[in-house]
Parts: C-alpha cells; sequence; structure tokens
C-alpha cells in the first residue's frame, strides 16, 4: 500500500499509474500466477512510472524467468528494430514473450509490438519519430512472421 506521504508528493498521477499492482507474493517467494499477474500489469505502465513499483516487480519478475526451467524466452534483435533505438524495452519484451508462456496462450506477433508500443508511449521522453518508425518496421516484419506461422 502506497504511504501517504508518497501520495502527497506525486499527487493523485502517481497513484493512478500504480493502481492495480499487484501485491508482493506471499513470504516474499514469486511464483508463476504472481509472476503472470506482475507482467500483465506491467503492460500498463511506462518504464519511468510509479518508481516505487516498477523497478522492483521487473527485477522480480526477471530473476523468477530467469530461474524457471519451462520458460525460455529467445530473442533476435532484427525482428525488433525498436530495441536498436530503445534497448531498454528488452526487458518488457522478455517479459511479453514469456506473458504468453505463463498464460498458456499464443499471441500474433503484432499483439506483443503492440503491447510494447504501448509501454513505450507511456514512457516519458522515449518516443519519437525514430522510435514510432522503428516499431512500424517491427510491426510490418511481425505480419510477415504471423503470415508465416503454422
Amino acid at each position: 500500500m502506497m504511504a501517504w506521504s508518497t501520495l502527497w508528493l506525486w499527487g493523485p498521477w502517481c497513484w493512478a499509474c500504480c493502481s492495480g499492482a499487484p501485491e508482493w507474493p506471499d513470504r516474499g517467494e514469486a511464483n508463476a500466477q504472481w509472476v503472470r499477474q506482475a507482467i500483465e500489469w506491467r503492460m500498463k505502465v511506462g518504464l519511468d512510472d510509479c518508481q516505487e513499483v516498477v523497478p522492483a516487480l521487473d527485477a522480480w519478475t526477471l530473476e523468477w524467468l530467469s530461474e524457471s526451467d519451462r520458460i525460455h524466452v529467445s530473442i533476435q534483435s532484427s525482428d525488433w528494430p525498436f530495441l536498436a533505438y530503445a534497448p531498454e524495452l528488452q526487458s518488457v519484451l522478455v517479459q511479453r514473450l514469456a506473458l504468453d508462456v505463463l498464460s498458456f496462450q499464443t499471441s500474433t506477433q503484432v499483439q506483443i509490438v503492440a503491447d510494447v508500443r504501448r509501454v513505450a508511449r507511456r514512457s516519458g521522453d522515449m518516443w519519437d519519430d525514430a522510435l514510432g518508425r522503428a516499431f512500424d518496421n517491427a510491426e510490418g516484419l511481425a505480419k510477415s512472421r504471423d503470415r508465416r506461422a503454422p
């Protein structure tokens, strides 16, 4: 729960960005259900949002994913051109790709690009024309991969 002093300092905007953030896991032990819920929430906020929650949530989910025996995410940078302009989005992309495994679903590549784009657009000064064009390029590549998928 956010402290009153934090709400007073950051105002209602911080409260709004943190709204819906998952509670920390019981006894500090992350599990697949908590990681899935955390990543679902993570896809709704920017990199700079909710500084008292997002960095810890990212670290905890990425650590859990790296230690998982059943979740393996492989990224070919050329498939995701926006990473050349904003490498800090790699963790968001890893989380988004892992979310499909955790949710027992298969998203289209276009859906994945759209989710990462949404996070990028909400990430303060990161968004510019060059990054927008890189996402457009990534979307074109994703459509091509989706057409080839079985």
